[in-house]
């Protein structure tokens, strides 16, 4: 059902499943894996403050960017079981039904964010409009893993994430220059898409493994 997106009762023949016991079943496996200690503790969490010092250090290394917790990006993959019913809202202008999936991923292609299940109709400011990571900012949490850095001997405390340009300017969002007029300007913008490259690489990696074949 989860993998597949098909319906409760198409068990019934071969598994002798009715729908509300497909239902459960899989209520079951998806708290089990929620409350599980061993998954909980290492995957399902927001980073803490040691793990934010520990992935904006990689980032300074790696990208020369100070403060930078990862790359926040969108992508949407195909729903190809997708009821009837349900198309118009989840067929968006790729012309068939997909689900998206919002996340950050560091340059180790730890993913440190994820909300799945929007449908396909929703672009990136309407997914990031109903994501957890903005209630996260709002409710005041993501100020437990800030910690202060410098950039051109300048003191800042709040850690960013690269987007790109369709994002709301906010002091937690570093975002591409759309139509640089300096060099100095150009040069941001070739270093700032090559360092989002790492969400890029990210979602790359997940659909190689789980959607090929």
């Amino acid at each position: 059902m989860i993998c597949y997106g098909i319906s409760g009762n198409a068990f019934l023949d071969y598994h002798q499943f009715g729908e509300s016991t497909s239902r459960r079943c899989v209520h079951h496996l998806v708290t089990g894996l929620v409350l599980c200690p061993a998954l909980a503790e290492v995957y399902l969490r927001i980073p803490t403050k040691a793990d934010s010092i520990k992935v904006t250090t990689m980032h300074k290394n790696a990208h020369k960017m100070p403060g930078m917790l990862g790359s926040l990006d969108v992508t949407k993959v195909h729903w190809k079981n997708c009821p009837t019913a349900l198309k118009g809202q989840f067929q968006g202008q790729e012309k068939y039904a997909s689900i998206a999936l919002e996340a950050v991923v560091d340059h180790n292609l730890w993913f440190w964010h994820a909300s799945f299940g929007f449908p396909g109709t929703l672009n990136d400011i309407n997914i990031w409009e109903r994501s957890s990571l903005l209630e996260l900012v709002l409710n005041g949490r993501h100020k437990q893993i800030d910690h202060p850095f410098t950039l051109e001997e300048k003191p800042f405390k709040k850690l960013y994430y690269l987007v790109d340009g369709i994002y709301p300017s906010l002091s937690r969002f570093l975002s591409t220059e759309t139509d640089p007029s300096t060099r100095l300007d150009g040069s941001f913008k070739i270093e700032q898409e090559a360092a989002r490259k790492d969400v890029e690489r990210g979602f790359g990696v997940l659909k190689l493994k789980f959607l090929s074949g």
